[in-house]
């Protein structure tokens, strides 16, 4: 809480205001959800926080480990008294940054001509981009949890299956190993997985035909996010890409290290695959950051000048998809350390074929 209010001066903020996610659990170290009841945070360069929020989700916050001054609101009230309350604590005045999740109808709230409010996730981020070793330790258990999962998928999944089949299944298994939450489990059979982001149907899984899953689950709120390509049977065709990709994914990987950007780790990903002729497959950037968000800062991305730290944590994810007939995407989550790069996800193999 300290450094977000010295970061809120530094930028000539009279503080921030949160909304309940990522950012609330990350400084009160209590997790809430934006629902339709007004519910914000108010962090001023100096001194305490205040809250309002229902009274309902209010209790939690009375046992953060953060002093925080709560107005607490029912549904027979409303929040009208919660926030004059407010304002006799805070001054709601000049310019207050404020994170971008923060609904609309919850600001009108506190809309007031003498307050000017601007776009904080910038200040948010950079703060949350670099964890300690508290969180490497949670993001390390959460990659545990699902990598075992992983390695039971050639157990689980067989021609005849459907994709939401296979998908309930591996996520029974990653709640079966400790996992908190699973936000999605994307199961891609055939053609299917040439679209990236394609949720799991009732196409069934094809003898000799390959499949992409894509998983996470999350340790007391930190994710770790992987992604495996696997053939049920022989294809040599996909058996060519995976090469290619697999040969990609090893040298970003290779890349990471302090004082590297993040663009230079996109590019030895996407070089690999434009000399093997599949840059046009290949059309997302190689990771994102992982944390309380399962997409955070660093983005690696192509011309990225993000230098990389110790402390961040980001996947590594190449892919080349053949539009209308298979896509194959091979994803690790790594730290960088101090010397180089921890791949936190390497108890799941990668070389084509380990599932047989």
């Amino acid at each position: 809480m300290k450094k977000l209010q010295r970061a809120a001066a530094r930028e000539g903020l009279e503080g921030v205001v949160l909304a309940p996610g990522p950012n609330i659990r990350y400084y009160t170290n209590v997790q809430s959800q934006i629902l339709e009841r007004p519910f914000l945070l108010f962090v001023p360069r100096e001194g305490r926080a205040n809250l309002v929020a229902p009274n309902l989700e209010a209790g939690p916050y009375t046992r953060s480990p953060v002093e925080i001054e709560i107005h607490a609101w029912d549904d027979s009230s409303g929040p009208t008294a919660a926030f004059a309350a407010l304002r006799k604590d805070v001054r709601l005045e000049g310019r207050w940054g404020c994170e971008g999740r923060v609904p609309f109808g919850y600001l009108t709230r506190i809309f007031d001509k003498k307050l000017a409010l601007e776009p904080a996730d910038g200040l948010l981020e950079t703060i949350r981009e670099t964890k300690d070793p508290g969180e490497i330790a949670l993001l390390k258990k959460a990659a545990k949890i699902l990598g075992e999962a992983y390695l039971k998928v050639p157990e689980i999944a067989k021609p005849g299956m459907s994709e939401q089949q296979v998908a309930k299944a591996l996520r029974e298994e990653i709640f079966a190993n400790g996992g908190e939450t699973v936000d999605f489990c994307s199961v891609q059979a055939g053609k299917n997985a040439a679209d990236p982001h394609w949720a799991p149907s009732l196409a069934k899984l094809g003898k000799n035909e390959e499949f992409l899953i894509d998983t996470c689950c999350t340790v007391s709120g930190y994710s770790a996010d992987i992604t495996r390509t696997f053939v049920l049977g022989k294809n040599e065709q996909v058996e060519g890409v995976y090469g290619d990709v697999l040969e990609a994914q090893k040298a970003a990987v290779g890349m990471v290290r302090p004082g590297a950007t993040t663009g230079e780790v996109d590019a030895a990903a996407r070089r690999i695959l434009e000399a093997h002729g599949r840059g046009e497959e290949f059309f997302h950037r190689t990771g994102h950051g992982l944390g309380l968000d399962i997409h955070e800062e660093p983005y690696i991305v192509s011309g990225g000048r993000k230098k990389l730290r110790p402390g961040m944590v980001f996947t590594v994810e190449p892919g080349a998809y053949v539009a209308g007939k298979f896509g194959v995407r091979i994803e690790d989550d790594v730290v960088v350390t101090a010397s180089g790069v921890d791949v936190i996800t390497g108890m799941v193999p990668k070389e084509y074929g380990w599932w047989k």
